[in-house]
């Protein structure tokens, strides 16, 4: 896990972007916010699929584009369901909520990039969490999300004017997580495809169709076909033995 390159990305699409990231986060909240969460999941998707796509495609953002989450909203709604159980799980002595949050870190931007359901998400998220190491990703977990939150809570209760770095979250913790997703998944996705399309394009061994009657047709042409070793002789004979018999035939339609 290359936190260095994740907070490389991070800074840079907000410094080509800032106005449509750190805004449209600050959106984001408050429609979150408005919506007691139940709409977590539409709005927040559309806001990570705007940043995965800048990242992984290179697609300038638009403003729209915050608000891309609503297309999927069946698929995307049900996300308010591991909202809640990480919020049991945070009020369970906390470390339950961490645990989950841990696992379930991917969940957000499989369902809105591979658009599939949240179970099947939460099933790849917590996958790909225990093969490519737990301790990492609960760590990484805190970086973006535990440390600067505590940090910054900290220090606004001395100074309150620092509580306007909050509206910087939104923007550094999805870009982290859409760099970290990228990084997880991106790749994996790629070579699947092109496999896909190895499969699909090989080539078909079609067996030659074998037509009824084939043998019986290609046995009467090489009767009626002269040998090689005939003599010009025998052919004349041949041909005068023909002729004669036609002659008859002819004779005896006429009586």
């Amino acid at each position: 896990m290359n936190f260095q390159a994740y907070l490389a990305d991070t800074y840079r699409i907000i410094k080509e972007e800032p106005v449509i990231l750190i805004l449209g986060g600050v959106v984001v909240q408050l429609l979150t916010i408005l919506s007691l969460g139940i709409l977590a999941g539409p709005f927040l998707g559309g806001y990570f699929l705007l940043i995965i796509y800048f990242l992984r495609d290179n697609k300038k953002p638009s403003f729209n584009d915050i608000f891309s989450g609503l297309q999927q909203f069946g698929n995307l709604f049900p996300f308010v369901l591991v909202i809640l159980i990480i919020f049991i799980g945070f009020m369970l002595l906390v470390l339950p909520g961490l645990l989950f949050a841990t696992w379930w870190l991917y969940v957000l931007p499989l369902m809105v990039d591979r658009k599939i359901s949240f179970s099947e998400a939460m099933r790849l998220s917590m996958n790909k969490v225990n093969e490519t190491g737990f301790l990492m990703h609960f760590v990484f977990l805190l970086l973006i999300s535990v440390i600067p939150m505590m940090l910054l809570n900290f220090l606004s209760a001395m100074m309150p004017f620092l509580l306007v770095l909050k509206i910087l979250l939104p923007p550094f913790q999805a870009g982290c997580l859409a760099s970290l997703y990228i990084d997880k998944f991106g790749l994996a996705e790629t070579k699947d495809l092109h496999e896909e399309e190895e499969v699909e394009t090989a080539p078909v061994e079609v067996p030659a169709p074998q037509i009824a009657g084939a043998t019986e047709q290609t046995a009467a042409v090489e009767e009626d076909t002269p040998a090689a070793n005939e003599t010009p002789d025998d052919l004349s004979s041949n041909t005068e033995r023909q002729n004669h018999s036609h002659e008859n035939d002819d004779g005896q339609e006429k009586n």
